[in-house]
């Protein structure tokens, strides 16, 4: 069957996870949302053990097939979520989502992550045998006509009431990029709360210029640039960036550092980490050297200190937010080093 991403939800009230879930388009933040809604569903079926399955060089395909028919350590049913970045499967590919779909573990649900499939693959018997076992959901881009709608629809479900040019001011300023439109809602949020917001608030919350300056200025931070990093937090700072955004910037990235570390640090190669947390290609060797460089100790510690601005923005502790950001981007640049006083 196939279903748009739009019927998940009525999908899975309906009744049980289907065996199996083909999630297929290149639009990386609809993917990925689409993808936790499956997810997320499962787990509400009792599906709460979860194994990953990046397709790499050198896979093998039957750990696929042992994985499906092995009990769980715990008992639980489990999500195998085979992630294939190739829109072309190998005969060893083939064979195996066959022979899985010939007779499905009830204990487990399969999520086929691949990029946007055409209909000449659609039409081969092995692709349409594992769609007859479960669904097909087709993301498909945003067409830029559409964008403003999406926006807004994205708008009202995060409690916001945007005017109709509020909502077209936005939708030029991230000129198609989803992600950025979708940060941009986040933080809209948090600066503005919920409720009406009109042109005013659009031009003063996502000034090109800040946003930019606000991005870069974590990155720079990350690749070890201290002093001009230091440079740009005065200058957002006596521009009347409020602190609450630049504590969500950064802390956005330092929990993705941690959690990567940890999983290195558990043995993961680091590319397949890299592909576990949707790094983009351009940003992955700013993430690889801020991993080789810095222990997950010091990314701890980047996060006590964002707890303790969080406070102090809050007014529920001492200390001024702006040296917690100064404190924040010399451990991440690696010019002072925590020590065990810093989370006494």
């Amino acid at each position: 069957m196939k279903l748009r991403p739009n019927q998940l939800k009525e999908h899975f009230a309906k009744g049980q996870a289907l065996p199996v879930y083909i999630l297929s388009g290149d639009e990386t933040l609809l993917m990925q949302e689409a993808a936790d809604h499956i997810r997320k569903a499962c787990r509400q079926q009792g599906f709460t053990e979860r194994e990953l399955f990046p397709v790499e060089a050198g896979f093998n395909w039957s750990d696929l097939l042992e994985a499906g028919n092995s009990m769980s350590l715990f008992g639980d049913r489990k999500i195998l979520e085979v992630r294939h970045d190739k829109p072309k499967f190998d005969d060893a590919a083939k064979k195996t989502l066959q022979a899985y779909c010939d007779n499905p573990n009830p204990d487990n649900v399969l999520l086929l992550i691949i990029p946007k499939v055409d209909k000449k693959t659609q039409a081969t018997k092995w692709f349409q045998k594992i769609e007859q076992a479960g669904a097909l959901i087709q993301v498909w881009p945003i067409d830029i006509n559409q964008l403003p709608q999406w926006i807004h629809q994205r708008m009202r479900n995060a409690g916001l009431e945007p005017t109709r040019d509020a909502v077209q001011l936005l939708a030029e300023r991230v000129e198609g990029n989803l992600l950025a439109a979708s940060q941009e809602v986040e933080k809209l949020v948090l600066l503005r709360g919920k409720g009406p917001l009109d042109v005013a608030d659009i031009e003063e919350s996502v000034a090109d210029h800040a946003r930019y300056n606000l991005y870069d200025l974590v990155d720079e931070a990350l690749k070890g640039n201290d002093a001009h990093a230091i440079k740009m937090l005065n200058q957002l700072k006596a521009g009347g960036t409020e602190p609450t955004v630049l504590l969500w910037a950064f802390s956005k990235e330092i929990r993705a550092l941690a959690g990567m570390a940890q999983l290195i640090s558990n043995g993961m190669a680091a590319a397949r980490v890299m592909q576990e947390y949707r790094i983009w290609d351009s940003r992955k060797p700013m993430f690889q050297s801020a991993l080789q460089r810095l222990s997950g100790n010091v990314f701890r510690h980047c996060l006590l200190e964002a707890a303790r601005i969080d406070q102090a923005i809050k007014g529920m502790g001492e200390g001024n937010p702006w040296d917690g950001f100064n404190t924040i981007i010399l451990w991440l640049s690696g010019r002072v080093r925590p020590t065990q006083l810093s989370i006494a």
